[in-house]
């Protein structure tokens, strides 16, 4: 009897139970509409809201999209977090407004080691062909690193645009030249490097840049033989040269006369010529020279005679080309040059002070400690390893040809060679 009480009492609990939690669920269901419907509210206002980056027109989005890459002509790499693929994959509208900006993809950096693998090489053509597409017709700005003697699908990709180019940093084997001779119509900067590896290669003889009209900076690593007849000399306002003899040089500044701004690096150190053989048989005229850099020199030799540099406005040259008495030597070159420069700095200066600046007062003297680079240190040996090497390896006190440091200077080059144009016309 107990029992039965004992279970119509739990019964009822339960009936009581229920219809509490009955209560209990439309209560949270009721909060649950109204949380549905204030949500609903809050995502319509989301969903209202335009972002005012998306609403900037396609060319101004565009615009800022070339800032985000190094300022032209320096090179961006075509992957990863810093290259323009990374625009494309914010959202569908910046990667269409991304693959449809041709300033983004006229860059190219091309290193071929002397082996990889063919699946690498493959990816790597894919993505090449894909950037020269969305470049269009824009010039480019190439970095060209091949080291090997057969040709690939990359290689001859790159260089079926060399229409196009107009910025070039070239490190190649001499035998690679023929596969990339010109014309070349756009191109205006060239830094270059040719490994020349065996006797044999060093008789070849090439003309790659001479159909290049618009060329007028050009920065060779070390000089060979090769240069002599591949450049056009003629039109140049702005050479850097490094480890070249001073016989090679004078026949190179024979043939540059609207040279500007020239930066010369002879081997360490190199004594010079003064016998009558070796001497210029007339005057070099460098009426445009306005900046002289002449590094390496054990002493000035004769040939340095015969340059005439009537507009010379700064002079960098080291004090142990200069000895045994630096002044005098000083004196006799200028007035050899017939040159009145603002501004010479005196690389090397010895721990005994020698007071430039009492003997030629009009002068503003300044000097430099920085070491020389070691012999064969600007040309690397040819092979797998070459495919390394970066630019910096032969940066010195300034680095060759650099885009930013030059642009200023290449403003007043161009002027310069205007005038001296409209001169030689006349």
């Amino acid at each position: 009897m107990a029992d039965a009480q004992a279970a119509r009492a739990r019964r009822a609990a339960d009936r009581e139970h229920i219809v509490d939690i009955a209560a209990r669920i439309i209560d949270l269901e009721c909060s649950i509409r109204a949380l549905k419907a204030e949500q609903e509210t809050v995502q319509q206002r989301l969903d209202a809201y335009t972002y005012p980056v998306l609403t900037l027109p396609p060319e101004i989005v565009s615009d800022i999209f070339v800032h985000f890459l190094p300022v032209y002509p320096k090179r961006a790499p075509h992957t990863g977090l810093l290259s323009p693929i990374t625009l494309g994959q914010i959202c569908r509208l910046w990667r269409e407004i991304a693959f449809s900006t041709p300033q983004l993809w006229r860059t190219f950096k091309l290193v071929l080691p002397a082996r990889d693998s063919k699946r690498s090489g493959q990816a790597d053509h894919v993505r090449m062909e894909a950037a020269l597409r969305r470049s269009r017709s824009c010039p480019l700005s190439v970095e060209l690193r091949y080291y090997r003697l057969e040709t690939t699908p990359l290689f001859e990709t790159i260089i079926a645009h060399r229409a196009r180019w107009q910025h070039l940093r070239l490190f190649v084997l001499v035998a690679n030249l023929a596969a990339i001779e010109g014309p070349f119509p756009l191109l205006r900067s060239l830094t270059t490097s040719v490994l020349v590896p065996t006797t044999d290669d060093a008789r070849r003889r090439s003309t790659a840049f001479r159909a290049s009209p618009l060329l007028h900076r050009v920065a060779i690593a070390q000089y060979e033989e090769v240069f002599h007849d591949m450049l056009p000399w003629s039109q140049l306002t702005v050479l850097l040269i490094q480890s070249i003899q001073i016989k090679q040089c004078m026949t190179i500044l024979a043939l540059a006369p609207l040279l500007v701004y020239c930066d010369v690096t002879f081997p360490l150190h190199e004594e010079g010529v003064d016998t009558e053989d070796d001497m210029p048989r007339s005057h070099i005229g460098l009426a445009h020279m306005k900046h002289l850099k002449l590094r390496g020199l054990r002493r000035l030799s004769n040939p340095l005679s015969v340059l005439s540099l009537p507009a010379l406005q700064r002079l960098h040259v080291d004090e142990v080309s200069l000895q045994p008495d630096p002044i005098a030597a000083l004196r006799s070159l200028l007035s050899h040059w017939g040159s009145r420069p603002r501004e010479i700095r005196i690389g090397f200066p010895s721990q005994v002070p020698i007071d430039y600046a009492a003997a030629l007062p009009a002068v503003v003297f300044s000097s430099t400690q920085r070491e020389p680079l070691p012999i064969g240190f600007l040309h690397p040996r040819p092979g797998p390893e070459a495919a390394h090497i970066d630019e910096g390896d032969w940066e010195e006190e300034e680095a060759p040809l650099s885009e930013e440091d030059t642009a200023s200077l290449d403003s007043a080059a161009e002027s310069d060679v205007q005038q001296a144009t409209d001169d030689d016309s006349e």
